[in-house]
């Protein structure tokens, strides 16, 4: 799903807001957000399918609403995975602007993930 123009914005904000010094470290950060709210979407997924109470018409209905509520809910969480996904691009863009290597980007990212 492409970004919102509101979406767009705040990532070029982001951007703007960075330097030389901090690029690596918030994409990093950012990273390892986007990477935990997906594991753990992934993760609880199963636990997320609302069972029918009973048989009868009124559970039934109640079951897709309740369903269709729990779906709403966790889109809006894999649109902000899809997000920080974004941003940390942005900002590994800036970051080769800076001119960062991608193997010093990577190094970065991987020695955030294994301190946290």
């Amino acid at each position: 799903m492409p970004l919102s123009p509101e979406q767009q914005r705040s990532i070029a904000d982001l951007v703007a807001q960075v330097n030389v010094d901090n690029v690596l470290q918030v994409a990093a950060q950012l990273r390892k957000q986007a990477d935990d709210i997906s594991r753990e979407l992934y993760t609880r997924a199963p636990d997320l399918v609302v069972g029918s109470c009973g048989r009868d018409p009124v559970s039934l209905d109640a079951q897709q609403l309740f369903q269709r509520k729990i779906d709403q809910i966790l889109e809006v969480h894999w649109r902000h995975v899809e997000e920080l996904r974004a941003a940390v691009e942005a900002l590994r863009q800036a970051a080769h602007r800076y001119g960062y290597a991608d193997s010093i980007i990577e190094s970065t990212f991987t020695t955030l993930v294994s301190s946290a």
